[in-house]
């Protein structure tokens, strides 16, 4: 089994946002690294907290003296991860008592360093992120609003531990750490490292913040830019694309609308070299447009009277000669009249086209008259009809136009008719249009000839059976005549019951209905 792949048209400008959707996803990484970026600085940050108690620990057990001058000197330690103003030293004896604490931990962000614009702007984006996409920071241990508790009982054990501070929002404030102090192999108390989440984030993770701000506004700005270059490019074709349609008639010839060289003046691209190029195509093809329709009014004009002095000297050679050769010229002297004719018709058809006003006239009537005398008239169509389009239903156009469109068609169906079945008129309609069906017994139209037939200087007789000049014109009329009344026509192939076997061909006219609103 077959699927018919979808026939899915997507303009500059949507498949643009598509893109732009797509580029979405950058933020998302950016977000997805900077909690990557997060576990990491707490990570470290912890452990390098873990150190620092424990060397203090170390300091205190082994060289009182030097850790009782630097906290005389209020820099216990000098150790570099160690910052007190915020952060809180705690000393606790063998029953978990506090005796002696140092530092300082604030209860707000006051004393911190102001960040700028773009850290404000990445910390925002962060922010923002997390609302569409929940997260909880992956923090390496435990959190309580009262850790000292459990830490202090795990140091007085022997153990190393560390424990969040949360507030009641369940968010971290600080970190606390806690490790034994020993004398001779025996715990004699605890120390308590506790510092602040604004110490341990550092600025590195500011700096990432700076540069998410920075990324983000750059991003910003070449997606506005790239929205507007689009929308403005967009716009640009579809003037283009307007312009070019205003041009053209309903039956594909140009009008005198002229074709705008330049739009705006300061666009100097490969679109307005595109503008220019169409306008001199434009040009170019309304000269030779206006050259082809003037051809066979010139050719009329300059050919009528040699042709007629040509004749007028055949027939008075003819009452002195007898001779088939002057047959022959007066056969193809009457060949160029016809030549001449045909292209006169094919001339005026379309200027009366283009000049006729449209009205509204009961197609089944006219029908109905036409093919009775066409019955009568031309015995050798042999003509057969079924006209079933009721008197009440209109369409818009010139009843004069559908005869001359009917002519063609019979006369085609004649000229290709083995005369096996007689020539088939079908009319009927429905709610939206009319159509009118043209069926001979004969030969299949070659594969790839459906559409072909229709354009002008295109036939695919094999020889004239009647020994007259065909240019393919008739049936050009019959499509210049079914544009002009905004409908449709088509050829096919008539197949026998067993789909195999061509029986003939059918000409379907399908002309659109005037319904009362339109009226």
């Amino acid at each position: 089994m077959f699927f018919k792949p979808l026939n899915l048209r997507l303009s500059i400008r949507t498949r643009f946002f598509i893109l732009l959707l797509l580029l979405t996803i950058l933020p998302f990484l950016a977000y997805r690294f900077a909690i990557d970026l997060h576990r990491l600085l707490l990570n470290n940050q912890a452990i390098v907290q873990k150190q620092t108690v424990e060397n203090l620990a170390l300091i205190l057990q082994n060289r009182t003296d030097l850790w009782a001058l630097q906290i005389q000197s209020g820099d216990p330690s000098r150790l570099s991860h160690l910052n007190l103003k915020n952060s809180v030293l705690w000393i606790v004896n063998e029953y978990g008592q506090t005796t002696y604490v140092v530092g300082n931990l604030p209860d707000s962000d006051a004393g911190l360093d102001e960040k700028d614009v773009f850290t404000a702007i990445g910390k925002t984006l962060i922010k923002t992120l997390a609302t569409v996409i929940p997260y909880s920071l992956p923090y390496p241990y435990p959190q309580s609003q009262t850790p000292e508790i459990n830490l202090i009982a795990n140091a007085l054990k022997g153990n190393t531990f560390q424990q969040y501070r949360m507030d009641e929002n369940q968010q971290p404030i600080s970190l606390m750490s806690a490790t034994p102090l020993s004398f001779k192999n025996n715990i004699i108390g605890g120390l308590v490292l506790e510092e602040k989440m604004e110490t341990l984030s550092s600025d590195t993770l500011d700096y990432f913040y700076r540069l998410i701000g920075i990324g983000a506004m750059i991003f910003l700005i070449v997606t506005i830019g790239a929205i507007v270059h689009t929308a403005s490019l967009s716009n640009r074709i579809i003037r283009l694309d307007n312009d070019v349609k205003l041009t053209f008639n309903i039956q594909g010839k140009l009008k005198d609308h002229i074709f705008p060289d330049q739009f705006q003046q300061f666009y100097n691209d490969e679109l307005s070299d595109l503008r220019h190029h169409i306008h001199e195509m434009l040009g170019q093809l309304g000269a030779y447009e206006r050259y082809l329709k003037q051809l066979p009014r010139t050719l009329r004009h300059e050919l009528h009277n040699p042709l007629n002095r040509l004749s007028m000297a055949l027939h008075l050679l003819e009452n002195d000669t007898q001779s088939k050769q002057l047959e022959y010229a007066q056969h193809a002297v009457a060949q160029l009249k016809q030549i001449i004719a045909s292209l006169s018709e094919a001339t005026s058809i379309e200027d009366s086209l283009t000049q006729q006003p449209p009205e509204i006239f009961a197609i089944g009537e006219m029908l109905q008259h036409y093919l009775e005398n066409s019955l009568t008239l031309h015995p050798e169509y042999q003509l057969q009809f079924d006209n079933k389009i009721s008197k009440q239903c209109k369409v818009l156009g010139d009843g004069f136009m559908i005869e001359q469109m009917l002519d063609k068609l019979l006369s085609n169906a004649k000229d290709f008719s083995d005369h096996r079945k007689p020539i088939r008129v079908q009319c009927t309609h429905d709610n939206q249009n009319v159509s009118i069906a043209v069926e001979n017994s004969g030969p299949a139209l070659p594969k790839g000839h459906e559409k072909r037939i229709f354009d002008g200087m295109t036939s695919i007789r094999d020889l004239n059976q009647d020994s007259q000049t065909h240019l393919g014109l008739g049936l050009y009329i019959v499509k210049l005549i079914t544009d002009y009344h905004k409908g449709r026509v088509y050829a096919e192939n008539l197949y026998a019951d067993d789909q195999q076997h061509v029986e003939g061909v059918r000409f379907t006219v399908e002309l659109p209905i005037v319904t009362q609103k339109t009226a």
